[in-house]
């Protein structure tokens, strides 16, 4: 068995004894400013107007079940369209070929529940270090229920803080250019660290 698939295992053996000991139901707590992840530096420079967007009086979007069904939905969907491939540059970008990493993952998420009205500044992508030590990229939707995260390594939608992930920085709701250290961590992270290695973040 690979490291790989022993960790994808010991994730869901996680998730399975229940909620975090971190509230259910809570926002990410971020901080200062920081420098985006150079893909998604690239990114922009491509796709200019997806990280201009700028929200004076951001709000969660209210949970309501029609809303919570879109989620699951997307979720479901883009996981099956896609198909995992690792990009040796890690380069952020939508999929042309029906192929991509967790970056591609993330971004179509994020253009798709877009299209389906929801505001942008509520969906916000975040670098995380998996329970390797391994650069992640996740998609954060904030809404009146918690952030909630859609994740390709898992098939539900599900609360941030039942990740054994060790948050790095997120968008800011403000600014989509504009990054910000994550400041508040899962306790579960501390239980996730001696799976894999330490390894260099590459999100």
């Amino acid at each position: 068995m690979t490291v790989r698939i022993y960790a994808r295992l010991f994730l869901i053996g996680l998730l399975s004894l229940g909620p975090a000991a971190a509230e259910a139901g809570t926002m990410i707590a971020t901080g200062d400013a920081v420098v985006p992840p150079t893909g998604f530096i690239a990114f922009c420079v491509q796709h200019g107007q997806e990280c201009l967007v700028n929200a004076a009086n951001p709000a969660p979007v209210e949970l309501t079940a029609a809303r919570r069904a879109e989620l699951d939905r997307v979720q479901a969907d883009v996981n099956w369209q896609i198909k995992p491939r690792e990009e040796p540059t890690h380069q952020w970008k939508y999929a042309s070929d029906g192929y991509g990493d967790c970056n591609t993952y993330a971004l179509t998420k994020r253009r798709t529940l877009i299209a389906m009205g929801w505001p942008e500044e509520d969906l916000l992508l975040a670098a995380v270090k998996d329970e390797l030590g391994e650069g992640h990229l996740v998609l954060v939707a904030r809404t009146t229920g918690g952030d909630l995260v859609l994740d390709n390594r898992l098939r539900p939608v599900i609360d941030w803080a039942s990740l054994p992930y060790h948050w790095i920085s997120m968008q800011s709701q403000k600014s989509a250019a504009r990054w910000l250290r994550v400041t508040g961590q899962p306790v579960v992270v501390a239980a996730a660290r001696p799976v894999g290695s330490d390894s260099q973040a590459h999100p």
